[in-house]
């Protein structure tokens, strides 16, 4: 059986397997941090909105998580997560905001429990949205905005960047720029 850093370092190189052993660790997270942003009279198409950035922001958080910064990744990953819900919940004002409330530092050292049920079709889902997210991504970057998306998003510095492709250091930050810009519209 792999081990939890394993899968994130596989997923991160596009291991679909290791990401889905991911989403279905941290499902039991995921379903938490939506009901506390959902509400009981919204509709099921909203629960699904918020599982469906829950999962995207899981998957970014593997993309950018440091090991060498002496965060565990499930803490890592539950602040991606609330932060990205907040954010869509301030941006749909889908919650009224009084209820947004900044994470208890108790919040901070759980892992998600391993014997909570986990729900197979939020999973499959999820892993649909999720493909399909990675396809956007795909299609909306250049080969090399792509190249330098995934050596950012490993934590890479632009300089280091622009020595491994060969391009001044300025192209490097404009080319993270222009990511960006693509990314906030997908």
């Amino acid at each position: 059986m792999e081990t939890l850093h394993e899968d994130v370092m596989r997923a991160r190189y596009g291991d679909n397997a290791a990401f889905d052993r991911l989403l279905s660790a941290y499902a039991p997270l995921i379903n938490s941090l939506v009901s506390e942003y959902s509400r009981p009279a919204d509709s099921p198409d909203i629960s699904d909105d918020l599982r469906q950035e829950a999962a995207i922001a899981l998957y970014f958080s593997v993309l950018s998580y440091r090991e060498d910064k002496g965060v565990s990744f499930g803490l890592y990953a539950k602040i991606c997560v609330k932060n990205r819900l907040t954010s869509y919940v301030k941006k749909n004002a889908q919650v009224p905001l009084s209820r947004i409330t900044s994470l208890d530092i108790d919040d901070f050292f759980e892992e998600p429990a391993a014997d909570e049920k986990q729900q197979p079709l939020d999973l499959i889902i999820s892993k649909e949205n999720l493909e399909a997210l990675k396809k956007r991504i795909r299609a909306q970057l250049s080969d090399y905005e792509y190249g330098v998306f995934m050596m950012y998003a490993d934590g890479d510095t632009p300089k280091k960047i622009s020595a491994r492709t060969g391009k001044n250091v300025k192209s490097v930050y404009n080319t993270i720029q222009r990511v960006r810009k693509k990314l906030e519209n997908i």
